[in-house]
């Protein structure tokens, strides 16, 4: 345990070295700035008769775990894995005294937990817009929940990213086909139903399913079992291409 927790540190130090990855974090911080700016734009120029009070933390939820978050997860996979393999760093990695699942799930990991550091960031900047904004600080416990229970689904972006990292050998192609394939997915999910319900991506806003709603316990077991199956799908499918790799 103690070895792949080490292997998961260091694989995670490797992500946030980049600063790419704080850059697109700044990128998602201003899009909120530019969200909270709108509300009072209208509010100015509407001489106070719109004012817009909305919720930023959760009207902000949308764009960081449909958008933000998946992009830097996809672009965090990439380099974990094309990415090293064509800078032939990838060798180092199988060096280590961690056998190939734990280096496949270390990896796997650091892109999840990166995922949801940049959730949660966003998360502490669109409270501190919010209750700047002076629309207070009553909805905050909720919302910090709400982007909690958000955090799960990261994962499963996290292994869709493996599994086309590992079919793809170029670090290009692989994100363009993760982008791709997810685009693909939210379209079904939004108009292709029922079978757009049947893919995972449909719960990237996992909160909807499990706070404020009454769902039969079967329909939320349904739901839940559509995602950690589909996580366990493709996470075997890719270790059982990954362990036969000529890394």
């Amino acid at each position: 345990m103690n070895v792949f927790l080490s292997a998961t540190k260091n694989e995670l130090h490797k992500l946030l070295l980049k600063k790419k990855y704080f850059v697109l974090t700044i990128i998602g911080a201003f899009v909120c700035f530019l969200r909270l700016g709108g509300d009072i734009l209208v509010a100015k120029l509407s001489e106070g008769q719109i004012t817009l009070k909305s919720n930023l933390v959760v009207s902000m939820l949308g764009f960081t775990v449909d958008i933000l978050v998946p992009l830097i997860v996809f672009m965090a996979v990439t380099d974990l894995f094309t990415g090293e393999m064509q800078e032939d760093s990838f060798k180092a990695s199988l060096l280590r005294p961690v056998s190939r699942f734990k280096v496949l799930l270390s990896k796997t990991v650091a892109a999840f937990v990166l995922g949801c550091i940049v959730t949660f960031l966003m998360f502490l900047v669109s409270a501190i817009m919010q209750m700047i904004s002076g629309r207070g600080f009553s909805n905050i416990p909720h919302s910090l929940a709400i982007y909690l229970v958000d955090m799960i689904p990261i994962l499963g972006i996290a292994v869709l990213a493996v599994f086309i990292n590992m079919i793809s050998k170029s670090p290009t192609l692989s994100m363009l086909l993760c982008i791709a394939v997810y685009v693909l997915f939210k379209y079904i999910n939004y108009y292709v139903s029922p079978i757009g319900q049947m893919i995972f991506t449909a719960y990237s806003q996992w909160h909807k399913i499990w706070l404020g709603t009454s769902l039969p316990f079967g329909a939320l077991m349904a739901k839940t079992g559509i995602l950690f199956g589909s996580i366990l799908i493709l996470y075997t499918l890719s270790y059982i291409m990954f362990d036969r790799k000529d890394c």
